[in-house]
């Protein structure tokens, strides 16, 4: 009858398959889903953008304007009404550096947006992976506590049969009820934790679904490459952004030329008489202008300084994740090596309290042995198929927690 319960479960377990979803679908649904990286996104076409804007700050400039003008009293050279057309060709010859500071500067800033992006990306993709085990987990430990709350339940009922028939007392049924009204309080608990994994899954990947398949990331080989992930390139390029703007306040420092021309076309209205031969109606002004700032009270040079110490922090904070990722790394390592020893060790234990709790529940059942004994090997058994399941899981997450560390997207390593 046992066997038939388990058998039943796993198959129930098997066939509840409708909308069964992946870990590779679900990872690149929430690339395309998840709210937060879409915002990303957005944010790194608007630095594209301002790059792009920057870039353009070389081009001359060509400014069209009008103007109307009325005077009183009215002269022989100062006409009642002027109104006047014009346009302005500006090019900015030398500005110091000024504006390749900036260019240079806004490419840190796209480069670091790009980084932001990647680096929360990964970030939601090992939460789902983490989250996507963590299911698998809980779900399994539900399948075990379900065949112990049905071999509880029917051995409720046996132990009732043997009082009714003056063979055992009610504290034995005491016991058993006990124990399985416990059992129960924990799949409740269980099944409420697995709701909230569930619900995190659905909320960042924007899909439904009844079953998440069985899934496994590929074993870490022992040739895979380092990398600096994208937490600490965000900061180092956020640092060259900042110096490059530090270059750009100096150049205030350097002499700037510019030449600009300037096209007017005038209109008189309300003269004197005879004075239109004294009055340009058209007239074209070519300029080049030189400055150079000599002195300004040292406040150029305190921006300056300001600017590089934001960089010299930004610095330090790519030093500080430098050697977090190697440390999370170094133990990544070490982790992986403990998930494989417990496997290892859950494995021989699961063969071990599977044979005794075959042995007492015979036992048991021919009245050799108490309901204490009996309850005590179900809960190691129970206990031990848990740790096994969750061995294999946790070793999953352990891998892309090592992918994670090494520089790597854990999403690239999924079979």
């Amino acid at each position: 009858m046992r066997k038939n319960i388990l058998i039943g479960i796993l198959l129930l377990q098997c066939l509840v398959n409708a909308n069964e979803i992946d870990l590779k679908t679900m990872l690149n649904s929430a690339m395309d889903y998840h709210p937060a990286i879409k915002s990303y996104t957005y944010k790194s076409m608007a630095k594209g953008e301002d790059l792009e804007a920057q870039k353009r700050a070389y081009f001359p400039t060509v400014d069209l304007g009008a103007n109307y003008q009325k005077n009183d009293p009215v002269s022989i050279v100062t006409p009642g009404q002027t109104q006047s057309a014009y346009v302005i060709a500006g090019l900015d010859i030398y500005d110091g550096g000024k504006k390749s500071a900036l260019v240079s500067s806004k490419k840190w800033d796209y480069q670091a947006s790009i980084f932001e992006k990647e680096a929360f990306a990964k970030n939601v993709v090992l939460d789902i992976i983490n989250r996507y085990f963590t299911i698998h987990k809980l779900q399994a430990n539900l399948v075990v506590l379900n065949m112990k709350s049905k071999e509880l339940s029917y051995q409720i009922e046996r132990a009732k049969g043997f009082v009714a028939a003056g063979l055992a007392t009610s504290d034995d049924v005491d016991k058993l009820q006990a124990a399985f009204d416990d059992n129960n309080f924990t799949i409740d608990s269980t099944t409420f934790a697995l709701k909230e994994q569930e619900e995190s899954l659905k909320t960042q990947s924007g899909m439904t679904f009844d079953v998440l398949s069985e899934a496994n990331l590929v074993d870490p080989s022992e040739d895979l490459t380092y990398e600096t992930y994208d937490k600490t390139k965000l900061l180092e390029a956020k640092a060259n952004s900042v110096q490059d703007s530090a270059r750009s306040v100096l150049s205030a420092h350097i002499p700037q030329i510019s030449l600009q021309n300037t096209y007017t076309v005038l209109k008189y209205d309300d003269m004197v008489p005879g004075s239109g031969d004294f009055l340009l109606d058209k007239k074209n002004t070519l300029m080049i202008t030189a400055n150079w700032r000599i002195f300004d009270g040292g406040q150029i040079l305190r921006q300056k300084e300001a600017i590089e110490l934001q960089s010299l922090a930004l610095k330090e904070e790519q030093l500080g994740s430098q050697r977090d990722q190697e440390s999370a790394y170094r133990l990544a390592k070490e982790r992986l090596n403990t998930m494989k020893s417990q496997i290892k060790s859950t494995t021989s234990a699961l063969k071990a309290t599977q044979s005794t709790y075959e042995i007492v529940t015979k036992k048991f059942e021919a009245g050799l042995a108490d309901n204490v004994a009996y309850l005590d090997a179900l809960n190691a058994h129970s206990a031990t198929m848990s740790r096994y399941k969750s061995a294999l899981y946790d070793y999953e997450i352990a891998k892309s927690l090592y992918y994670y560390f090494a520089g790597k997207n854990p999403k690239e390593y999924i079979k």
